[in-house]
């Protein structure tokens, strides 16, 4: 193989190493999130709450527009403390409308950081993670197998190969 494209294998062998690295860091930050999530709902109480209004996140330098909205939930536990919360942003996958009835997970100790029952509130962070983590991995591992061919072909093809195998 030429000088030049070992260079460039090289290289691109050590960038790709670098996102597999940041690929499995991805995963396990996910992982993590999921067990703490699955954790949580293990030993969380249920309770039906409601949702009371909105709460606007603005975007600096954005268009009010594009503001971040989220669902403030209130909810009374077990024993009748009345709590309020921020659920998941209005941007997700779910929609809420005020007045809307939610279930709500939260821990009898630390109620205050409820959760409400669903997609986004308990597994939207850790899929999102793993997801990226995969794609972090898969992608630049075929760029590396695509510069290899490459790399082959302006070498003269299967010579190449036969050295390297």
């Amino acid at each position: 193989m030429r000088k030049k494209h070992r260079r460039q294998l090289i290289v691109t062998g050590a960038v790709v190493g670098i996102f597999c690295l940041a690929g499995v860091g991805l995963i396990l930050l996910g992982v993590q999130k999921y067990r703490g999530s699955r954790a949580f709902q293990a030993e969380a109480s249920t309770a039906t709450g409601t949702v009371i209004g909105f709460e606007h996140w603005d975007a600096p330098g954005s268009d009010p527009q594009d503001d971040i909205v989220y669902a403030v939930v209130r909810f009374s536990t077990e024993t009748c403390q009345e709590i309020r919360f921020r659920g998941p942003s209005q941007a997700g996958l779910e929609h809420y409308h005020r007045g809307d009835g939610v279930r709500v997970l939260y821990h009898p100790d630390r109620p205050e950081e409820a959760r409400i029952d669903s997609f986004m509130g308990l597994w939207f962070a850790a899929t999102m993670l793993i997801t990226l983590g995969v794609a972090a991995i898969f992608v630049p591992l075929l760029t590396l197998r695509q510069a290899w061919k490459w790399a082959c072909v302006q070498d003269g093809g299967d010579r190449v190969r036969a050295d390297y195998v």
